[in-house]
């Protein structure tokens, strides 16, 4: 049986005709390439041939080594993994970086090419995305390549729960805990929430956002804002009323290990637990833009102690914004945030045991 006329182009692969010739002679002198292309724009490029590459306008280098599983294809869709061996190197792949997770889910993309003529172009071997990264601890990592497949392996949809699904915070919860900054000559609604800079206290934003209780259109030149909680500025023909913010501002005063200091937070007045289960995030210091859980912390003394530790050593001095952690119960929607409008949970639905319960005996 023949091709489907029916189906189009069935080719597997699409290379050029050049390439194709030459994959088809007795003897080639092809090459893998890959990149990595990670989420803050990042790319790496290397090859396996004992020299650089130049294709595509990019130079693919051969000074650090890698070798791969071999690639295998199918018509199902089962997850076609591969895995990629790797030298750390100062000058390109750090073990600091891989410990930090700028790699994490990082895409990659791997080819030959005719080394001896690039220009012939490329065939493609395997796309996906990096997976789970292990260090071997003798200046290699080992890299779990996962196919395009994989996306079809996540769970599409919800399953009704008694704890809220959404996380704190986001599009679903609508906890404004780090609100925008107010521009100048724009119009507001009543209910946003907005940040005012220049307040007191050591961060910019001080420790209060504002919430529009009159629609307006705001100042060209920014007022001063009222700071106490409940106190009301006039900002063009807009108003906006005080209220203490979700997010503050933190220092570390000293460090335990990496997955515990002690720090000062502006203004958190709050009882021991308030930003357990939160989100710190570093502004300065090398982990400055990342951000890590927080496993708990006490009001007296301010001891943080992190769910994992983070990729470079803290320091004091390090300066931070946290956010207070939500264990998802309808009772602190209602009693801590004052969001049960926003609960996405079923708190009021039957579990497992009442379907096994049974009337008393009379």
């Amino acid at each position: 049986m023949g091709p489907d006329p029916h189906r189009g182009d069935q080719a597997v692969k699409q290379v050029s005709a050049a390439l194709a010739a030459h994959l088809a002679g007795p003897v080639t002198t092809l090459t893998t390439c890959w990149s990595i292309l990670r989420w803050d724009g990042a790319e790496f490029l290397f090859t396996d041939h004992d020299g650089d590459v130049a294709f595509d306008g990019k130079i693919y280098r051969a000074s650090v080594g890698y070798s791969r599983t071999a690639i295998s294809s199918d018509a199902q869709l089962a997850v076609d993994n591969l895995d990629i061996d790797g030298f750390l190197d100062d000058a390109s792949i750090t073990e600091e970086d891989m410990r930090a997770g700028l790699f994490d889910f990082a895409e990659v993309r791997i080819f030959l090419v005719n080394w001896q003529a690039p220009g012939m172009g490329a065939l493609r071997l395997r796309r996906g995305r990096l997976g789970e990264v292990t260090l071997t601890g003798n200046g290699m990592f080992r890299g779990e390549l996962r196919g395009l497949t994989q996306a079809l392996q996540q769970e599409i949809g919800e399953l009704y729960s008694a704890e809220c699904r959404a996380d704190l915070g986001d599009a679903r919860c609508q906890v404004p805990l780090l609100p925008p900054v107010i521009e100048r000559s724009t119009s507001y609604a009543v209910g946003d929430v907005v940040r005012a800079p220049l307040q007191s206290g050591t961060w910019s934003y001080g420790t209060m956002s504002f919430r529009c209780t009159a629609a307006g259109i705001t100042a060209a030149s920014q007022p001063v804002y009222a700071e106490g909680a409940g106190t009301s500025t006039t900002d063009g023909t807009a108003t906006f009323v005080a209220e203490p913010a979700w997010t503050r501002k933190g220092q570390v005063d000293a460090v335990t290990a990496r997955v515990s200091f002690t720090g000062t937070v502006e203004g958190a007045a709050v009882a021991s637990g308030w930003f357990t289960a939160g989100v710190l995030t570093w502004i300065t210091g090398p982990n400055a833009g990342r951000s890590v859980e927080i496993k708990s912390w006490a009001s007296a003394g301010g001891a943080f102690e992190l769910f994992i530790p983070v990729a470079y050593p803290i320091s004091p001095g390090d300066q931070f914004t946290v956010a207070p952690g939500c264990d998802k119960r309808f009772a602190t929607c209602k009693s801590r945030f004052a969001n049960v409008l926003n609960f996405r949970g079923e708190p009021l639905v039957p579990g497992v045991d009442s379907t096994m319960s049974y009337p008393d005996a009379v």
